[in-house]
């Protein structure tokens, strides 16, 4: 599903964000991506959407080097993939109905099936029947579950998770990752970047842990050490 193969990033002679990074992440594999600040973990996450490109090495989603797609297909790309921000993203002056909506209207899905799907994905994150309140309305943690409705609406293959929990208390965060792992059960793939040492050692999933851009571990079933 996802491939590295020796890439190697650098943003200027004193930053070097990855070194010869090389793994591959299975379909319906959920992955843990852990290390301290500027270990290079998000990073990874826009190499894998495209966001950037590496010096050298190849980046490969769904058996296709991303890194040589032409940049008029990058969001034909981008439909396969979800994308879920610590801070959320939201559009404060749209409901939580478009705010979702409007992740379908963009990639032209007709009005029927927008009608069709918003609702059907607010009930599956827990907030059914709140579909007409604004972002202020919510706590973070519905701001969050908004945030990865709106990723999941269009039921793409991978979701790459940027601290999802960073800003929510642990009983909530603990809550968007049974939520995140019910999402994974039905065959995405997730991908998530994150401090919270709690968190990893709860959900005993396959940990690659960086150190300056370096992989310095890659195990299943892993502990945030």
């Amino acid at each position: 599903m996802i491939r590295l193969e020796n890439v190697h990033k650098i943003y200027s002679a004193e930053v070097t964000a990855l070194r010869d990074a090389t793994f591959e992440i299975a379909k319906g594999e959920f992955v843990f991506l852990v290390g301290p600040s500027g270990s290079g973990k998000s990073t990874l996450l826009r190499l894998m959407n495209r966001q950037e490109r590496p010096e050298r090495g190849a980046v490969l989603v769904a058996g296709r080097n991303i890194n040589d797609m032409p940049d008029a297909k990058v969001p034909y790309l981008r439909r396969n993939l979800g994308n879920i921000f610590q801070d959320y993203k939201l559009l404060a002056n749209k409901t939580v109905f478009e705010n979702i909506a409007f992740a379908l209207e963009v990639i032209g899905r007709p009005r029927h099936v927008i009608r069709q799907q918003v609702p059907a994905v607010l009930d599956l994150v827990g907030l059914g029947g709140k579909q007409e309140r604004f972002p202020h309305q919510l706590s973070g943690g519905e701001q969050q579950r908004v945030s990865i409705a709106r990723a999941f609406v269009n039921r793409p293959l991978i979701l790459l998770a940027d601290e999802p929990t960073g800003n929510l208390d642990p009983a909530t965060g603990e809550g968007i990752m049974r939520l995140l792992d019910r999402i994974n059960k039905t065959g995405t793939t997730v991908v998530m970047a994150t401090h919270d040492q709690r968190i990893v050692n709860m959900m005993r999933k396959r940990v690659i842990q960086l150190d300056r851009g370096t992989i310095v571990r890659d195990q299943a079933r892993g502990v945030y050490e």
